[in-house]
């Protein structure tokens, strides 16, 4: 795996507690896009699972092995906030899913789209 990953840089502490984060990916220095956004108990251990399945290249998130080997591809992942309180947090992940539109979220309540979906879209944003 070649990508790089920025994980939680200037956050990384505060990541081991509850909260709602995004990932993003870069591509030659272009804007961020939006993949995901999830919440979790447990930030940092949840999106070094995220993290896991992408590195499987079966198309998590839209990556297939061949694009992991992409050196110009960067991985972002953020803290967007701190929520203790689980019902707070699932609803307003929620509400960030509504008005961001992540690119591999169906925009169904929090669902990502099928894989196939994904791996186009992802596709797609490569070849822009």
């Amino acid at each position: 795996m070649n990508i790089k990953v920025k994980f939680f840089e200037d956050r990384f502490v505060e990541a081991i507690g509850a909260g709602i984060y995004e990932i993003y990916v870069q591509t030659n220095g272009r804007d961020e896009k939006l993949l995901y956004v999830g919440e979790s108990v447990f930030v940092l251990v949840r999106c070094a699972t995220h993290l896991y399945e992408i590195a499987k290249g079966n198309g998590y998130l839209g990556f297939k092995k061949e694009m992991l080997e992409n050196s110009d591809i960067t991985l972002i992942f953020k803290l967007l906030m701190l929520e203790s309180d689980k019902n707070k947090r699932k609803a307003k992940e929620k509400e960030i899913v509504k008005i961001k539109q992540p690119m591999m979220q169906s925009g169904i309540s929090d669902r990502v789209k099928s894989i196939e979906d994904m791996i186009g879209d992802m596709t797609n944003f490569l070849n822009e």
